[in-house]
C-alpha cells in the first residue's frame, strides 16, 4: 500500500510531501520486515524459504508444466523474489531521501547531499521504481496462477498470514479440476488502504505553508557551509524598493548580475547608473547570495537549465522558467493581482527571501 501512495503522488509535485511520506512509511516497514525474518515465526525468517538455484530452477520447469508442487510457506521461486523486492524497495527509499535532501533541501538528509548528487541518485530511483513495479505486476501474476492451479487463494494469505495445512487442503482440493472452486478475496483490500492511510496522515503530517516570518535566508558560503543570508541594505534601498520588486539573487548565475551591474546606463531602457562604491557593494552582495550559492531546488534548476558559456539577465528567459511556466496561459498573467512574468510574488509568497517551494504557490483568481 505504501507503493500505491508512492506511485499516487509521484507525478505532481504538489503532492511531494505525500510522496515523501510513503517513502518512510515504505522504508520503516522493510526494516521491520528484514528484522522479522530472523526473528519472526517459521515461514517468515528467511531460513526457511531462500534456497539454492537447484530447487529454484526445479520448481519453476515444474510450475510450467503447471505441474506445482505446494508449500506451507514461500515456494522456492517467490522466496528470492521476497529477498530481492525487499532489497529494491530499501535502495528506493534511501535513493529517494537523498534525492528530497539534495534537491528540495528537506527530510532527514537536507543540507547533506549536493544538488548534483541528487540528480544522479534521482535516475537511480526512478530505474528501481519502474523494476518494482515489474516485480510487482510478475508477483501478482504468479499468485494468480498459483491460485487457478492449486486451488488456493494465496492473495489472501498474503493479507492474512494464513493457509490450510497440508491435510485440510488436499481433502479440500483432491476432486477438484484445475480452476474450479475458486475462492473469493474475502478481505476488502480498500480498507487496509484506508488504514495505511489514515496512520500515514497521522503520523507523517506534510509540512504544509510556510510560514516565512519565521523563515531565515540560508546561502552556502565559498567553504560549502551553509550559512544565514541577510539582505544588504543598499540593494533594498537602490533596487527592491526604488525601481522594481526585489529579484532575490538566486535566481541568476554570478555571471549574469556581474553582466547585469555593468549595464547600469541601459538598464532594460532606463540609465539607473550607481555611485562606484554602491555599485561595486551591490555586486559583490548579489555575486555572493547567487543561484551557485544557494540551497534552493529552484536554483540548481535553473543553474542547470543554462548552456555553459550564457549570462542571461533575463529571469523569465531561462529555460528552466519557460519550461516550468509553459502551461500557464498569458491570460492568468493579465490578472491585476499579477500583472507581468516578472511578478514573482504574486505567486509565490516566499520569493523576498529566494523561496520558490512548490507547496507555497499560489495562482490568484483576479
Amino acid at each position: 500500500m505504501a507503493y500505491v501512495g508512492a506511485y499516487f503522488t509521484s507525478e505532481s509535485e504538489w503532492l511531494l510531501e505525500y510522496h515523501a511520506g510513503a517513502g518512510y512509511i515504505a522504508l520503516g516497514l522493510i526494516m521491520f520486515r528484514i528484522l522479522w525474518g530472523f526473528t519472526g515465526n517459521r515461514y517468515a525468517r528467511f531460513s526457511d524459504f531462500i534456497r539454492g538455484w537447484d530447487e529454484v530452477k526445479s520448481y519453476i520447469l515444474r510450475m510450467l508444466r503447471s505441474d506445482i508442487p505446494r508449500f506451507l510457506g514461500h515456494n522456492p521461486a517467490v522466496g528470492w523474489v521476497v529477498l530481492f523486492m525487499l532489497l529494491i524497495t530499501a535502495v528506493i527509499s534511501l535513493t529517494g531521501i537523498v534525492v528530497y535532501g539534495g534537491e528540495e533541501g528537506r527530510g532527514i538528509a537536507a543540507g547533506f547531499f549536493t544538488f548534483k548528487t541528487a540528480i544522479i541518485v534521482r535516475i537511480i530511483h526512478l530505474i528501481l521504481a519502474d523494476i518494482a513495479v515489474v516485480m510487482i505486476v510478475t508477483h501478482i501474476s504468479a499468485a494468480l496462477i498459483h491460485h487457478f492451479i492449486l486451488k488456493e487463494n494465496i492473495i489472501y494469505s498474503m493479507f492474512t498470514g494464513y493457509k490450510e495445512d497440508m491435510e485440510s487442503w488436499s481433502e479440500r482440493v483432491s476432486h477438484m479440476k484445475a480452476g474450479e472452486g475458486l475462492s473469493v478475496v474475502r478481505l476488502v483490500v480498500g480498507i487496509f488502504v484506508a488504514i495505511l492511510g489514515g496512520l500515514g496522515l497521522v503520523y507523517l503530517p506534510p509540512e504544509g505553508k510556510t510560514d516565512f516570518s519565521k523563515e531565515k535566508m540560508q546561502v552556502m558560503d565559498d567553504k560549502g557551509f551553509v550559512v544565514e543570508l541577510k539582505h544588504n541594505k543598499k540593494w533594498v534601498d537602490e533596487c527592491a524598493k526604488s525601481c522594481h520588486i526585489g529579484f532575490h539573487p538566486n535566481l541568476l548565475p554570478a555571471s549574469s548580475w556581474e553582466k547585469l551591474m555593468s549595464g547600469l546606463s541601459d538598464h532594460f531602457g532606463e540609465d539607473v547608473s550607481l555611485n562606484e562604491n554602491i555599485q561595486k557593494e551591490i555586486l559583490d552582495y548579489l555575486v555572493s547570495a547567487s543561484a551557485e550559492h544557494s540551497v534552493s531546488e529552484a536554483s540548481k534548476k535553473l543553474m542547470y537549465s543554462i548552456k555553459d558559456g550564457d549570462s542571461p539577465i533575463k529571469i523569465t528567459d531561462i529555460p528552466y522558467w519557460v519550461k516550468k511556466h509553459s502551461e500557464i496561459s498569458d491570460e492568468v498573467y493579465k490578472r491585476k493581482s499579477i500583472d507581468s512574468k516578472s511578478n514573482c510574488i504574486a505567486c509565490h509568497s516566499g520569493s523576498e527571501i529566494g523561496s520558490f517551494e512548490d507547496r507555497d504557490i499560489h495562482i490568484p483568481k483576479e
